[in-house]
């Protein structure tokens, strides 16, 4: 488990020097994503639930749940992997770029 959660924090690391995950310019997103790529959870938790009020986006719900993830809030973070999947049914983090598929 812990490996997993490594391995998706680098490729969220990686989309975000490379923009693939970046769905706009929002200064939100952009704010959290470096607040959580340098472990900063409590600010990138504030960043990606300002963003999600202003664009509910499954994206944003997604990192606002690994955010949450990470500060011991499970049961928040469920809440709102919950919601990511209301919003996309078929999301997915190689879908929105924030992972490659393997060859």
């Amino acid at each position: 488990m812990k490996k997993t959660i490594l391995m998706l924090a680098l490729f969220v690391l990686l989309a975000a020097v490379t923009g693939a995950a970046v769905p706009n310019s929002d200064s939100d997103f952009i704010a959290g994503l470096k607040a959580y790529n340098t472990k900063n959870y409590s600010t990138a938790v504030k960043h990606f639930r300002e963003y999600v009020s202003k664009k509910p986006d499954p994206t944003g719900y997604y990192l606002l749940g690994y955010a949450l993830y990470k500060e011991g809030k499970f049961t928040e973070a469920d809440e709102n992997f919950r919601q990511v999947f209301l919003i996309d049914p078929e999301f997915s983090p190689e879908k929105v770029g924030l992972i490659k598929k393997a060859p």
